[in-house]
Order: structure tokens, then sequence, then C-alpha cells
């Protein structure tokens, strides 16, 4: 069926079998709605409802973004639900059921402004538990965004955690990210939250993709440890470290080669090999030119001299590359673009 809107077209298509099976989709529904499960058994085909593009002869038309077609479509399927009896259930995007009363009651919110648009149709809210803090993350949010939410602040229930990325999610779909929550930045004690808040744009640790990441800033319960980036055994046994050191331009016990982790975000405190060897890597790719080796041999002459300023001065811009692997590392665990440790799993609250 084709159903004409202005100068768009709107498609109703019969798929006469049902939905592929999906336990995690109906897991989650089933947050908000118990018989989610249930009512998914039930179906036997499912309809398929989209906006078509325009034809590309008629240049007047302007293409409809993703939010406009969102609104359209959630007005539609609204409509297909009063008018057709025996509907079970909406699957949202492929990733978002909800039942089809939620449905029919909150898409007549579709065309609404901030903060009344029915957003909970579109995304579903996950929450986890993390040691002692519960959490949560989104789904689906990033069809609008580009990025989901990951929210792991301490000391709060999980009704004040949904409220909040509930908030958050119907703000982003709004505004976008451009102008608001910028990557690092810090929010300050608020009347739920006693303490500070500090926003990335990181991946996510659960391996959902691009995030955007509420978390504590201030380690209030001492959950948070102190681990080496380049570790013991690569700091005694690499040549360009072991001379680095000699000339005191190295040293593993500095501030700068370590950084501070959550062992509850890890299965274990066992380093990932992977992790080690690409820093050896990258370590002897630094040394394997002629330019060190000359540099090299005029270092240990400058130590057998007792001229230890010469030595570090030869050796310096090896030092400064040393420094800035260990800022790029520590950066990419920080993102989770890399990791220390085996992540742990996901865990209910």
């Amino acid at each position: 069926m084709l159903i004409p809107v202005g100068n768009h077209t709107l498609t109703i298509f019969l798929v006469p079998e049902p939905v592929p099976s999906d336990q995690q989709l109906w897991e989650r529904a089933s947050r908000l709605w118990p018989e989610a499960f249930r009512a998914a058994g039930r179906h036997r085909a499912h309809l398929a409802i989209a906006v078509m593009d325009s034809a590309k002869s008629n240049a007047e038309t302007k293409e409809l973004g993703f939010a406009e077609r969102t609104l359209l479509t959630t007005a539609l399927v609204g409509a297909v639900l009063a008018a057709t009896p025996g509907v079970v259930a909406v699957i949202w995007d492929g990733k978002v059921g909800r039942s089809p009363e939620m449905w029919l009651e909150r898409s007549r919110s579709a065309f609404a402004a901030y903060p009344d648009q029915p957003f909970a149709l579109w995304t579903e809210i996950v929450p986890y538990r993390s040691g002692k803090t519960i959490g949560a993350y989104t789904v689906g949010l990033s069809a609008f965004t580009g990025r989901e939410i990951e929210f792991e602040v301490d000391g709060l229930d999980q009704d004040t955690v949904t409220a909040r990325v509930a908030q958050l999610s119907a703000y982003f779909i709004a505004t976008g990210l451009e102008d608001g929550f910028k990557s690092g930045e810090v929010f300050e004690a608020d009347s739920e939250i006693d303490h500070r808040v500090v926003v990335l744009h990181r991946n996510s640790r659960f391996n959902i993709g691009p995030v955007v990441s509420f978390s504590s800033l201030d380690d209030r319960s001492g959950r948070r440890r102190t681990y080496p980036i380049i570790p013991a055994a690569i700091a005694r046994n690499h040549p360009l470290l072991i001379m680095l050191g000699k000339v005191g331009l190295f040293d593993p016990a500095d501030a700068k080669n370590h950084i501070r982790l959550r062992p509850d975000h890890y299965q274990s405190e066992v380093r990932l090999e992977s992790f080690d060897q690409g820093l050896s890597q990258a370590l002897s790719g630094m040394i394997a030119t002629d330019l060190y080796a000359e540099a090299d041999t005029k270092a240990r002459r400058a130590v057998a001299g007792g001229d230890m300023a010469s030595a570090r001065s030869i050796l310096q811009p090896w030092a400064e590359e040393v420094g800035l692997l260990q800022g790029a590392a520590k950066l990419a665990l920080t993102l989770c673009d890399a990791f220390l440790f085996v992540p742990a799993p996901l865990r209910g609250p």
C-alpha cells in the first residue's frame, strides 16, 4: 500500500511470516512491557512501514532527513494500529520493542516539540550494575545523534538513573550533540548528584559503539586503582628504556606512566598480552633506524666518560617519543579505544 503525504510517499508492505527471533530485543522490551515475550511469540506475519524517497524528477521536493522520517513514520504506525485489529507488538528500527497500546497513545505526540516528543518509542534504556554503581545505556539513540548514552554516576538508584538518561535522550534528539555536553566538560554537583560528573565522547566498553559517557569524576568510594601503562617487565628489558633509564630520561614510577582505572569494569587484573605486545613493537620501531644506532653509540660513550648531560641531550628526542607513546596509550585507554584488561560483561542491576 502506498500512502501520499504531501510530496512524499509512505509504504506499508505485508510480510507473511514472523519477524526473525531476537532474544535481546524482547528482553529489553520486557523491562517496560512484561508481556513482550508472550506477545512476540503469538505473531505470524508483520507489516513493514517506511517513508519512500521522493522521485528524483521532482526537484522542488526536499529530501526528508532522519528526524522528519521518524515523525512521519511514528504517526503512520499509530494510524495503522488504530485501524488494524490484532496487532501484538511494534518494533522500531529493529532495536526497540513496544506494546501496541503504548505506541497508539504516545504516537499522538509524534510532532510535539521537546520535551514532549515520544522518544521512548524510539530508544531503549538498559540498566546495569558496575560494582556498587547502577548505570544505564541507551539503544537506538545513535540513529539520531551518532552516539548512544552510557551513564555511570555513583550514588544514584535505578529510577533516578533511568530518569536522567531519559531526560538526556530527549534533549539530544531535539538538539543534537553540537550545542552542549562537549567531551571533557565537567558538571558540578546538583540536587541529586553530590559530586562532579565528567562527560567524555568515547567508545562503549559494552561494545555498543560510540557513546556520550557520563561518569563520576571524583573517586568517592576508593574503587579506582593505579596501573602502569608500560609495565615493569618491558621497562627493565627493552633496550631503549634501559638506556633512557640510565641517563634519567625514563622512570616507570613516574605519574605519566600510570593510569587510574576501576577494577570492577574488567573481568580481572591480568594484562592483555596484545596491549603489551603493541607497546613493545612501538618501542622497537623507535630504535630500528640508523639514526638511533648512531645516537646510542654516542650516548654510551658520553656515559662512559661521565658526561651525563651530553648523553641526555643526545637521547632526548627518543625520550619525547616514549612520552608521546605513553600519552597516546593513556588517551586510548580512557576513551576505550584500547583496553588494558578484558572488559567485564554486562551485569543486570
